[in-house]
């Protein structure tokens, strides 16, 4: 009896179809991708939705392997040539179990570097989220071209500080920072920041991320009238003037680009790096109420584009 060569596979996780699976003899394949995600909803199901698109024309069998949320599926990973996790838990949840090159996306570079400190002998490389500073810095100046000062707290988790003022002389900022060792510290630290600052620039500080230490930068800073540029679109919708932000379905699309360049006999992992697509996001009723000028965002995006991702 002859096969199909195609067969639409219904039902992952009770999430309905998720993509179109090439089921021919694997000779025919270059390589074989297992996809394990941290949970089977949200934005790691939109991004293993996302991938199974873009994936579809490559000539490689993309697999579904299971979540760090209900199980991994141990046979998948033992035949894989390369697995791509979505978020940190599913790549913690690979890791270890099989020596297969893990490409881990859909986390913040301060995650990937954890997972790298606790298996430094992984085949471990990563697509981050984080935005590069000078993007959102420019996105700033494109939002306020009056500016001059830009005020940021930091953690003490190593940020480096020296490359955010870089960042921020290379688009004709002065840079002011705290240090901020606890939540207790942050309002302190803030306010000592907006005094001195135009605008304030929330960064992907883990201590400074969790939704109590944003829910405080908001209030603050609103109350200053300073208006803050963030990294996510939910940031922006809970008070933040805008934000350049990437979405999954990008995330999955750069991946795809380089799984087309890879190796058919063995991939080689890229180094880490960060997005190099983006979107905007405008908080309008923060604009009309701080008095900020919105243009339209085609040129929001030229004037924010040109910082290379990291």
């Amino acid at each position: 009896m002859r096969l199909p060569h195609r067969l639409v596979l219904h039902g992952w996780f009770g999430c309905g179809l998720l993509w179109l699976g090439l089921l021919l003899p694997s000779t025919v394949f270059a390589l074989e991708v297992a996809v394990v995600v941290s949970q089977p909803a949200g934005p790691h199901q939109a991004f293993a939705d996302a991938f199974g698109r873009v994936t579809a024309g490559l000539g490689h069998r993309i697999v579904l392997a299971g979540s760090a949320r209900q199980g991994v599926d141990d046979r998948v990973l033992a035949r894989a040539d390369l697995v791509v996790a979505s978020g940190e838990a599913a790549a913690a949840a690979v890791l270890g179990r099989h020596r297969r090159p893990i490409l881990a996306t859909m986390l913040s570079r301060e995650a990937f570097e954890r997972l790298r400190r606790r298996h430094p002998e992984a085949a471990l490389s990563a697509f981050t989220l984080d935005q590069p500073a000078e993007r959102q810095l420019r996105l700033l100046r494109a939002l306020l071209p009056e500016s001059r000062r830009v005020g940021a707290l930091v953690g003490d988790a190593g940020f480096d500080r020296e490359a955010l003022a870089s960042a921020a002389d290379r688009v004709g900022l002065a840079l002011t920072t705290a240090v901020v060792a606890g939540e207790s510290a942050l309002i302190r630290g803030l306010e000592n920041v907006l005094r001195d600052s135009d605008a304030f620039l929330a960064i992907p500080d883990p201590l400074l991320s969790s939704p109590s230490a944003a829910r405080a930068i908001l209030l603050t800073s609103y109350r200053f009238r300073k208006p803050v540029i963030a990294f996510s679109q939910a940031y922006v919708e809970a008070g933040a003037l805008a934000a350049v932000y990437t979405t999954p379905e990008q995330v999955a699309t750069e991946v795809a680009a380089w799984l087309a360049r890879a190796r058919k006999d063995k991939p080689r992992l890229p180094a880490p790096r960060g997005p190099a697509a983006f979107e905007i996001a405008i908080n309008h009723q923060v604009a009309r109420a701080l008095g900020v000028r919105v243009d339209d965002e085609a040129s929001l995006r030229r004037l924010t584009e040109g910082a290379a991702s990291r």
